[in-house]
């Protein structure tokens, strides 16, 4: 990205100059494929004051020594990447290193990298935290001009920068999955851009083994209005069975909400799912619903089906058209 300063390259600059003041310490975060490697890569290839030092879990025990340059004049940048996959005792040595460089001045900086999808590892729960949000559309734009062979039309930039969300990971293997042609704007694009397919791709093993139940639930009641978020009375009385079980790692709740810790994987864990299961989950939500001839129970409904079903259809078409309609659009995406 030649001649241009991206808003992650800016945010890279202000974090070393604040680990210069503040205690030296920050856990990186953000979905998956949001380019936590890459920013923790860019951190270390600008960190000039002193040694940069890059640890394994297997290196845990050498933590200790990675702090004495600290006592000399230059102080020393310690980068861990992907500290979830660390056992807890690794991880609470982590967490001593980082209290000792908050509590006593040692001249370190640490940079700990963990995605967001799940919830903290509680040795590193109290660390002061950096989300890496979605890239901005122009710095997307520019990581699809470097990712591409040749120029790529701008209304088929403009349409994978939508798709991707901001989503780094997400949108090269949008580019990657184009022919040239498609990319130039000379052949026609794929009438799904992000599939089960891609997602599955970018999301890796992080996808739950069933994604059934509750996630799938409030994916399908998310993408039904298109919001980040599910009405959660909504969501267990279509799902009864998670009433009494603990809330998935994937999830969070608030304010009568569920959420998925990352957009990301609301949408993989959705376009994952087998049809028959996203079916079964909008039904369940038309079925739960306390106004079943409100909009969206329908859409749950229209979606639900498998073949023609005029009433619902028709019902759909009436509740649209109701001047008294409150409900959000609905998502134009479905099963």
């Amino acid at each position: 990205m030649t001649g241009h300063t991206t808003a992650r390259q800016r945010l890279t600059a202000e974090l070393l100059d604040a680990l210069r003041t503040d205690g030296g310490v920050r856990v990186v975060t953000g979905e998956p494929g949001c380019g936590r490697t890459t920013f923790l890569d860019h951190a270390a290839r600008l960190f000039r004051a002193g040694p940069v030092r890059h640890l394994r879990a297997d290196q845990a025990h050498e933590l200790d020594d990675a702090l004495r340059p600290a006592t000399a004049a230059a102080p020393v940048l310690l980068c861990v990447d992907d500290a979830h996959l660390w056992d807890a005792p690794a991880r609470a040595t982590l967490a001593r290193a980082a209290a000792r460089i908050r509590g006593t001045g040692v001249r370190a900086a640490l940079l700990v990298t963990v995605p967001d999808h799940r919830r903290v590892a509680p040795e590193l729960a109290d660390l002061p935290v950096l989300r890496l949000g979605p890239l901005t559309p122009a710095d997307a734009a520019l990581l699809v001009r470097d990712a591409a062979d040749e120029a790529v039309d701008p209304a088929v930039r403009e349409e994978l920068v939508t798709a991707a969300e901001g989503n780094p990971a997400l949108l090269l293997a949008l580019v990657r999955r184009l022919s040239p042609a498609q990319l130039s704007g000379r052949r026609a694009l794929p009438p799904s851009l992000v599939t089960g397919e891609v997602l599955a791709e970018v999301a890796g093993d992080r996808l739950p083994d069933d994604p059934g139940g509750l996630p799938l639930t409030t994916a399908a009641a998310a993408r039904a209005t298109g919001e980040e978020d599910a009405d959660e009375e909504l969501v267990l009385r279509a799902c009864p069975s998670a009433i009494d079980g603990p809330l998935p790692d994937l999830l969070t709740r608030g304010e009568g909400r569920l959420r998925f810790r990352s957009t990301l994987m609301l949408r993989a864990v959705y376009a994952t799912a087998p049809s028959a299961h996203r079916r079964a989950a909008h039904l369940a939500l038309a079925e739960a619903a306390t106004e079943p001839d409100e909009l969206l129970p329908l859409l749950h409904r229209s979606w639900a089906t498998t073949g023609p079903a005029p009433d619902v259809a028709a019902s759909l078409t009436r509740a649209v058209t109701d001047p008294a309609c409150t409900a959000p659009p609905p998502s134009a995406a479905g099963p």
